[in-house]
């Protein structure tokens, strides 16, 4: 699956998915095909039917509800054909790696709480080089010296149970981010003071979602990790023009890469470059492709480990 599927999902489609009551009410680790899943209007109405899916390729699916622990959890395949069909040994091959998904599943979710544990408890006994903040039922139940004086200059602030901006087009940001954390993930999001001329990097943790009255919503609890950056910390023109040369990118390839490792969101990119965003995202994923990752973490990951030719 194209690793920008997601994203997209989760930032446009998510909340307008009325698969999502009728997955919530299976029996979890239940096999169900696609009979079970849409309805007639759906099919007929539904972007992600009309939109999302075809873009992405996806066609007739077959999955099951793997809920751990109140998050809703989703395990699927789709058919190589539009016309395609399962086999009766498909589906019994599918529903043997079904309790390995939610397996799969739970050790995610455990290992995101302990990473939550370790990041606040290293906040507390190291030398503070990054702010931390966590959230829990909207309230803020830890947060360091650090995150106390970011709080206090106003750029950012906790409202309404989240951490919002107060620049406009910054807050825009943080509300895509807020949207894409709803699948697990950790990603990253760069927020600019114009006043200051400070740039922050902004990672936001939290657990799986939960669905409730028909809405996915963020779990009870969510940490912001928070880490003000100079200009040189941003990107280094020589560590990613090793990148460039060990992996063979092209000019574009390595632009769209700069891009990402500058946290600046490709809808800019695109925009400033005058190509279509269409153009960067399969610039993004030929490189990605090239460099062996599959994720912005292990795009960011791989690029501190060529720091260290510098």
């Amino acid at each position: 699956m194209d690793p920008e599927f997601l994203d997209e999902y989760h930032e446009h489609y998510v909340n307008h998915d009325y698969r999502l009551k009728l997955i919530s009410r299976a029996r979890v680790g239940e096999v169900l095909m696609d009979d079970q899943l849409n309805t007639p209007e759906g099919l007929r109405s539904s972007p992600i039917h009309n939109d999302l899916f075809p873009r992405y390729g996806v066609n007739r699916i077959m999955g099951s509800n793997i809920s751990v622990d109140g998050g809703l959890g989703w395990f699927g395949v789709t058919s190589l054909r539009k016309d395609g069909d399962f086999s009766k040994e498909a589906v019994e091959d599918f529903s043997r790696l079904v309790v390995h998904a939610r397996k799969a599943l739970h050790l995610r979710q455990l290992r995101s709480e302990m990473a939550e544990r370790e990041l606040v408890h290293r906040s507390a006994n190291d030398s503070q080089t990054y702010a931390i903040i966590m959230l829990a039922n909207g309230e803020i139940e830890y947060a360091n010296q650090l995150a106390r004086d970011m709080l206090d200059l106003g750029f950012i602030r906790i409202q309404n149970g989240r951490l919002v901006c107060r620049d406009p087009a910054e807050q825009k940001k943080v509300e895509a981010v807020h949207r894409r954390v709803r699948n697990g993930e950790a990603p990253l999001v760069r927020l600019l003071d114009k006043k200051s001329n400070a740039t922050y990097a902004v990672q936001v943790f939290n657990p799986l979602p939960r669905f409730i009255d028909g809405r996915l919503e963020p779990a009870r609890w969510v940490t912001y990790k928070i880490v003000q950056l100079n200009p040189q910390d941003v990107l280094s023109s020589r560590t990613l023009e090793r990148i460039t040369q060990f992996y063979g990118l092209s000019v574009g390839e390595s632009a769209t890469i700069a891009a990402v490792i500058a946290m600046e969101p490709l809808a800019e990119f695109s925009r400033s470059k005058g190509v279509q965003q269409d153009t960067v995202r399969k610039q993004l994923k030929a490189a990605m492709t090239k460099m062996g990752v599959n994720s912005q973490k292990q795009l960011f990951q791989l690029y501190e480990r060529f720091k260290v030719f510098e």
